[in-house]
C-alpha cells in the first residue's frame, strides 16, 4: 500500500493541477537574515551560526519521500535505478512526485527539467540544482566588493571565458550556469578581494559546491599571497 499515494493523486485531478503543476512556484517569505559577529552586515549564507549547511539533508529527505510515493523500499533507490522500468512509475506518479518535492524543498521544477529525468540519480540532481539555484539567490554578501572568475578547460592553461563584476548573489548564480555548460574536467577559479570576508568565502563555496557532480572543479580563494585556495 502507498501510503499518502492515494490522497495526493485524488487532490491533484480534483484541482486540476496537471496544468499547472510545472508553473511559477508561489512566493514565498524570505529567509531570516543571520548577523554574523564581528563584520557589521546582516547577510543571509548557506550556514548558520553554528556552521551547519543548509539543506545538507536533501538525499536523504527526498529518498524516503520518493520511496513513500511509489511504495519501493529507500534501498531500492540506487542512482541508476529507472523510475519508469524498475520502479514502475507512470506519468501521473511522476506528476505528484513533482507537486510534493516542491512543496518539501520549497523549489520550482520546470517542465522541461523534469522531461529529461529517467533515473533517481536525475531526479536527484535536478533537485539538488534547483535547491542550489535557491541557495545563491538567497545570498546576501558584503556590498562594495568585486569578484572575478575564470572558466579553464582540461589541459589547458588558458582560460576560455573571465569575468569580472561586483560581488552579488545574481553574479554569483551567473558564474554557476556558465560553468554549468562547460565540459567535465573544467577548472572554475573565483577569486575575491583581500577584504572579503570569510563568511564571503564560505558563501560563495557552499553556492557552487554543486558544480562538482558536473565534473566542474572549483577553488575559491582570496586575491592575497598568504590565502591559500580553498577547493570547493
Amino acid at each position: 500500500m502507498r501510503p499518502i499515494r492515494g490522497a495526493i493523486r485524488s487532490g491533484a485531478l480534483l484541482l486540476g493541477v496537471a496544468g499547472t503543476i510545472l508553473g511559477p512556484a508561489p512566493a514565498r517569505t524570505a529567509p531570516t537574515p543571520i548577523a554574523h559577529r564581528g563584520t557589521g552586515t546582516t547577510r543571509v549564507s548557506a550556514r548558520d551560526p553554528e556552521g551547519e549547511i543548509h539543506h545538507a539533508g536533501t538525499e536523504p529527505d527526498l529518498r524516503h519521500l520518493v520511496a513513500d510515493l511509489l511504495g519501493v523500499g529507500p534501498d531500492e533507490l540506487v542512482p541508476e535505478a529507472s523510475l519508469i522500468d524498475d520502479l514502475a512509475a507512470d506519468s501521473l506518479d511522476l506528476m505528484e512526485l513533482a507537486v510534493v518535492i516542491e512543496s518539501t524543498f520549497e523549489i520550482t521544477l520546470t517542465r522541461h527539467r523534469m522531461d529529461e529525468v529517467r533515473s533517481y540519480r536525475d531526479l536527484l540532481d535536478t533537485v539538488m540544482e534547483s535547491v542550489e539555484r535557491g541557495r545563491a539567490r538567497e545570498l546576501v554578501l558584503t556590498p562594495g566588493l568585486g569578484v572575478k572568475s575564470r572558466l579553464v578547460p582540461p589541459g589547458a592553461s588558458e582560460a576560455t571565458l573571465e569575468r569580472a563584476d561586483a560581488l552579488s548573489a545574481y553574479v554569483i548564480e551567473t558564474i554557476r550556469e556558465d560553468a554549468m555548460g562547460a565540459r567535465p574536467g573544467t577548472h572554475l577559479e573565483v577569486t575575491l578581494p583581500g577584504e572579503a570576508s570569510t563568511v564571503d568565502l564560505a558563501s560563495v563555496r557552499d553556492a557552487l559546491a554543486g558544480l562538482g557532480r558536473r565534473g566542474i572543479a572549483v577553488s575559491v580563494r582570496f586575491d592575497a599571497p598568504v590565502s591559500a585556495a580553498i577547493p570547493v
